[in-house]
């Protein structure tokens, strides 16, 4: 970004190459150079435009986990895996802004012969959270974490100090006070005896914290239910399903906005950071390397290249084929997906040509997305489709699938392997065409699994993306 610091007594001009893209409101800053103001985009919406809300009080698929424990031989589940804690109670804070590992700050803990009185464990600090999130899991246990002085005992004296006024009136509250624990493992401890899986076989989404409650539950036999969990979280639940279109829907907004926005000069790095801060603008939250994920490089070379985000920076021209691929998320359910943009350009000649025949394609798949179809049916129907368009590129095409929801894959077994598709599953279908940087070609799509074929969630169709 290119700012021009102008003296106080003198009309303020802006040399803001990329700020324009922003499409926010010009503030003028008083900076620490006395007589200068610093002429800066503003981030005046500091929510989101969708709105903040919580979760709905349950969302989890709850028949299909207790199903699925029962098949597996499961009496209980201690789910300690932050994207799970978060599926099946709700509780989302401190699951991967403040931990990045697997292991969080809290837990769940269900009984299958006792599927209505399910048990989260949460840091004392997060006493308030479900005071404003609602769950539908009424047992909520605290326990001391790093925030209580060590020379404080862990008491609900102490406790007290972290129950806001409005939080002390919730029915709750006081069984949390009374089962205050000397720190998570106690808590899970306490749990697991109190909902008699002491002696049952028990499932570990993430088998690295079962020693730590064996030690004091010598009897209880451990089993993996990573899988158990992964398995569950396939097909969505509405409620889930709602908030994966509001992903989508936040993520088309965003490249439609940097798209409108555009102007002569822009480059590669500011056309990321647009892209960026219309996402964040509108609620969303993105990781590294998550804005634009294909690289667009000048030139014929057709090899794909994925952005590792530390590419040289060079100025877009216009009439070349930007592919974007986002990835984000909203309310912890991510988002995935795009299309391909002409730069100030609609197709035409051999663009034509490869953005008819993506189309075609695309909206041959998304008729075929039904239960019971599998992914190499799929791809082998594409493939069908662009060949009969006469595309050049039919066989060095990219088409392929994965699932969406807290995580961008949400598959039980991982790797290249053929699987089956199951209503109320939400799927990205992607089709890529490799090419020079006037030819190549890129269309993704979200939708849901159902029997008359696929529920999209992207509103725009299959034509590019044009900024005129």
């Amino acid at each position: 970004m290119k700012f021009t610091l102008m003296p106080t007594d003198a009309s303020v001009t802006v040399e803001a190459t990329g700020l324009h893209l922003f499409g926010g409101q010009m503030a003028v800053r008083r900076s620490a150079v006395p007589g200068v103001d610093v002429v800066l985009d503003s981030l005046e919406q500091t929510y989101p435009e969708l709105g903040r809300k919580p979760f709905p009080r349950q969302f989890c698929n709850l028949p299909r986990l207790l199903e699925t424990m029962a098949a597996r031989d499961l009496d209980g589940i201690v789910s300690y895996y932050s994207p799970n804690v978060c599926y099946l109670s709700g509780y989302a804070t401190g699951s991967s802004a403040m931990v990045h590992e697997a292991n969080g700050y809290s837990a769940v803990i269900l009984s299958r012969h006792q599927p209505d009185h399910p048990i989260v464990v949460i840091p004392e600090f997060e006493i308030n959270y479900f005071a404003r999130q609602p769950s539908w899991i009424n047992d909520v246990r605290p326990y001391a974490s790093l925030m209580l002085p060590l020379d404080v005992e862990a008491t609900a004296a102490a406790l007290d100090r972290y129950i806001a006024p409005g939080t002390r009136e919730l029915a709750w509250v006081p069984s949390a006070r009374a089962h205050y624990s000397l720190d998570l493992a106690d808590a899970c401890v306490r749990a697991v005896r109190d909902l008699g899986l002491e002696r049952a076989r028990v499932g570990f989404d993430n088998l690295m914290f079962a020693p730590v409650l064996t030690a004091a539950l010598p009897d209880m036999q451990v089993a993996d239910a990573y899988g158990a969990l992964k398995f569950t979280r396939q097909a969505k639940t509405p409620a889930e399903t709602e908030i994966l279109r509001e992903a989508v829907q936040l993520n088309q907004t965003a490249l439609e906005r940097t798209v409108a926005a555009w102007a002569p000069g822009m480059s590669w790095h500011e056309l990321n950071i647009a892209y960026y801060t219309n996402a964040i603008r509108l609620g969303g939250f993105i990781h590294d390397r998550g804005s634009l994920i294909l690289a667009n490089d000048l030139g014929q070379e057709p090899t794909l290249l994925l952005s590792s985000g530390l590419e040289e920076d060079f100025e877009l021209p216009r009439g070349i084929n930007v592919m974007f691929d986002c990835h984000g998320t909203w309310r912890r359910y991510t988002w995935d997906g795009g299309k391909t943009w002409i730069i100030d350009d609609e197709p035409t000649g051999d663009q034509r040509t490869v953005a008819d025949a993506a189309a075609a394609t695309m909206e041959d798949l998304m008729d075929a997305l039904r239960p019971g179809v599998g992914v190499m049916e799929l791809v082998r129907r594409g493939r069908q489709t662009l060949r009969k368009t006469g595309l050049p590129e039919a066989e060095d095409a990219l088409i392929f699938f994965h699932g969406c929801g807290l995580e961008n894959s949400e598959r039980e077994t991982a790797g290249r392997i053929d699987w089956k598709l199951e209503e109320g599953m939400v799927i990205s279908l992607h089709v890529l065409v490799p090419g020079g940087d006037r030819r190549r070609w890129y269309l993704e799509e979200v939708a849901s699994v159902a029997p008359t074929g696929a529920d999209r969630f992207y509103s725009w169709g299959t034509k590019p993306l044009v900024n005129r």
